[in-house]
């Protein structure tokens, strides 16, 4: 039996593939400082980010909310946005204990949805869950915004992605 995967299905899955993407070019502009590289780095990370409002829109009113995306949402928004901050770690802008806070938390949810789902729950992103991926997005965009600057030769307070992240820290404890 073939299963029509949805729109709001495809767009989250679309993350999976646009993550490694966003590494990719990362990479790339980190390399050669290329203006045109941050270009299409922030349309990637946009296009990621709108994907990720997209498909919840999507479910909920076309009626198509499904254990499959209540499951593969959240995981997809956990792959974006450590890629995300491993790449800002990659370049100094996050340290390594907030990338690692950030894996702790996320694959403690993780196990806790399997060990629902395998008990026949598909948990759904609460809303706490939501603010803190939005917070990651807003953390990441900041770190990004840095990171680009440098490239772009545009001058940024040292100060901020530190700031964004003790932020992040405080309200998704």
């Amino acid at each position: 039996m073939v299963r029509r995967i949805g729109l709001a299905n495809a767009l989250t899955l679309s993350r999976f593939g646009l993550s490694p993407v966003f590494a990719l070019f990362f990479g790339l502009a980190a390399r050669a400082g290329s203006p045109l590289l941050v270009t299409i780095l922030w349309v990637t990370l946009l296009v990621i980010e709108g994907t990720d409002i997209l498909d919840g829109v999507i479910a909920r009113r076309s009626d198509t909310v499904s254990d499959v995306g209540k499951i593969l949402d959240p995981f997809a928004d956990v792959v974006s946005k450590v890629t995300y901050f491993a790449c800002l770690l990659a370049v100094g802008v996050v340290p390594l204990w907030f990338l690692l806070l950030v894996l702790y938390r996320e694959f403690g949810i993780i196990l806790i949805r399997m060990m629902l789902y395998r008990d026949g729950t598909a948990l759904a992103a609460g809303m706490a869950g939501k603010i803190k991926t939005w917070l990651y997005a807003i953390t990441a965009g900041w770190g990004l915004l840095e990171f680009s600057s440098a490239i772009l030769a545009v001058e940024l307070p040292r100060w901020s992605a530190p700031v964004m992240i003790v932020l992040l820290i405080g309200t998704s404890a």
